[in-house]
């Protein structure tokens, strides 16, 4: 069976528990595209990964982030988000493939204000495309 591998370059779902609103778990989604993945080499399975979080309450933002791999399946990886010296914060994220139904079912607001419709065919039968549109990336 082949794990997931995160690559550069390329867009991804993000589902972060807890999130940033709720009192216990209400999870944050959103699409992200990596740009750097860096294996930290302590044998802890750690990745250092810089995105571009799409979701985020003060617009597009990048981030980079210690990401403790737990579980790593096909289609998917679950990882601890490690923020160095701050304990109480216990977060984990599930990176995934993207799709159109993730972006439909995670993130309704961006599928009702953004509509693969609206932009040109190809964005309407690659979600690459259609993310790059809607976030203005050009690659």
């Amino acid at each position: 069976m082949t794990q997931f591998m995160l690559q550069p370059n390329r867009w991804y779902g993000w589902q972060m528990i807890p999130g940033y609103v709720g009192e216990r778990c209400v999870p944050y989604c959103c699409p992200i595209r990596v740009e750097r993945i860096e294996p930290l080499k302590s044998g802890k399975g750690i990745l250092k990964v810089a995105f571009w979080n799409t979701g985020y309450a003060a617009g597009v933002q990048g981030f980079e982030l210690d990401l403790k791999l737990l579980h790593r399946a096909t289609n998917y990886l679950v990882a601890q988000i490690l923020y160095g010296n701050a304990d109480d914060m216990e977060r984990c994220a599930v990176v995934s493939h993207i799709e159109f139904a993730w972006v439909e079912k995670f993130c309704p607001e961006l599928w009702h204000n953004h509509p693969p419709h609206q932009y040109d065919a190809a964005s309407q039968t690659s979600i690459t495309y259609y993310l790059n549109a809607v976030f203005g990336m050009k690659f």
